[in-house]
């Protein structure tokens, strides 16, 4: 990345945080700067976030430093990755003004999210395997090894992201050996692909047992964590869905107050989030439900196995909420408030951030805040592109949109909401793709001397 590059995305990160300096904060977020000022003691928020707060927390307290990083890595994401495809200062510039003007992706930059960080993280990591598949240098593939596992340890579910990447890198390496003449396989094309196979494997394992080993042994010590054995919540949600679908209440008696018919089960469910049908009765009680939490994914359980069809029409419909494709606003686009509890975290908002919230809550019905839009704009790009003087291009932005479709799909399964911010790093992708692989016209201006 120029110098350049960097000069844009510094000034862009000034600009976001500028709007809701030091950040809005959420519990989310107030959860992981509280583990890492008193240490960490569970996994169920990834640790190595707070581990980086840790060390932002050593420049400035409170929130601003991670307010900070998060953002900058998001703009160097988008500068890396363009540069990585093959596109110019002007487009990558374009990309910029983009992912800080659509309200889809303005609302998480302006709160204190680990998605935005795992976006940029993870859109250098796939730059840096571009640059590995480029180049077949043992220095460029074990970058983008170790920028793969970083990022996906942002996520509890950032390793679905990173699956295209590891394999495009064990294809290519593998296929790199058998050109040289360095190793024969016996067997020919199959055996080769067996060894690819076996490569992709090894290198999948290895970022995945990464992950695994930052959520199970807390640094420097190496107390052994509480590790996350599922979220309640996410049971409950698809056990309100499934009986939702199948007509009949699949939710233990336990956890509810009264008879749980049709009506109140319907008036219960809300596909965007889980959250929305606690509340005074006939609603569901939060305390209640976490204290049956056993019982609670016992059902849910058996009721994917008994109603397969209904669990992936519930997720579907969260999946649907969750790129923008509901009637009325797209849910979550940011978050205005910051969570009590730790110190220095005091938010004074100005005039330009409450201008800022306005126009996103404004807009949080319109097209712009719809994530297929720009699934739809990326797509478009590259079947404009697939012929001609871009079509390098095109070839090297399937590889990011991979890992953004790999990532979707996982999440299709384990995301707890349909919150917009969950797919920031596949709208990022989307939105790069668009704007350094679309081709436009070359405009010739021809001066005639007289």
């Amino acid at each position: 990345m120029t110098l350049r590059l960097a000069a844009l995305a510094a000034i862009f990160t000034l600009c976001i945080c500028r709007i809701s300096w030091p950040g809005f904060m959420s519990f989310d977020s107030m959860y992981a700067l509280r583990q890492a000022r008193t240490g960490i003691e569970s996994a169920t928020y990834p640790p190595m976030v707070s581990y980086l707060w840790w060390l932002c927390e050593r420049f400035i307290r409170g929130q601003g430093g991670m307010f900070i990083v998060g953002n900058a890595l998001a703009f160097t994401g988008v500068a890396a990755l363009g540069r990585a495809l093959g596109a110019g200062d002007l487009r990558i510039l374009l990309a910029m003004l983009l992912l800080a003007a659509a309200p889809l992706t303005l609302g998480p930059m302006l709160v204190v999210w680990k998605d935005v960080a795992f976006g940029g993280l993870m859109a250098i990591a796939y730059a840096a395997t571009l640059a590995c598949l480029e180049r077949k240098r043992p220095g460029t593939m074990v970058a983008a090894l170790v920028s793969l596992a970083v990022a996906s340890s942002f996520r509890l579910n950032g390793a679905a992201a990173a699956v295209p990447a590891l394999a495009a890198i064990a294809w290519t390496v593998c296929g790199a050996v058998h050109s040289d003449g360095a190793a024969a396989v016996a067997g020919g094309a199959a055996g080769r692909i067996l060894t690819r196979i076996l490569v992709f494997s090894t290198l999948l394992a290895a970022v995945v047992g990464f992950v695994a080993i930052t959520i199970m042994w807390r640094l420097p010590d190496l107390k052994r964590l509480d590790t996350p054995t599922g979220n309640v919540g996410v049971q409950l949600h698809d056990l309100l869905g499934i009986s939702v679908c199948t007509g009949q209440n699949l939710v233990p008696q336990s956890i509810a107050s009264g008879d749980m018919t049709l009506e109140r089960l319907r008036r219960i469910y809300r596909p965007e989030h889980l959250g929305l049908s606690f509340g005074s009765s006939p609603l569901l009680d939060r305390s209640t439900v976490e204290a049956n939490g056993r019982s609670i994914e016992r059902a849910a359980s058996a009721a994917r196995i008994e109603h397969p069809w209904c669990y992936l029409e519930h997720r579907a419909r969260v999946f649907l909420y969750s790129i923008g494709a509901n009637e009325g606003p797209v849910f979550y686009l940011v978050h205005p408030a910051v969570q009590e509890g730790e110190a220095f975290t005091e938010m004074f908002p100005t005039k330009l951030t409450a201008r800022a919230v306005g126009y996103i809550t404004e807009h949080d019905a319109s097209l712009y805040a719809r994530g297929y839009l720009y699934a739809v704009l990326a797509l478009v790009a590259l079947l404009a592109a697939r012929h001609g003087a871009y079509r390098p291009r095109m070839r090297k932005a399937l590889l990011p949109v991979a890992g953004a479709a790999a990532y979707l799909i996982g999440s299709f399964f384990v995301v707890p909401a349909a919150d917009a911010r969950y797919n920031f790093w596949p709208n990022l992708v989307f939105m790069v793709t668009f704007c350094c692989v679309m081709p436009l016209p070359r405009i010739r201006v021809r001066l005639r001397t007289r």
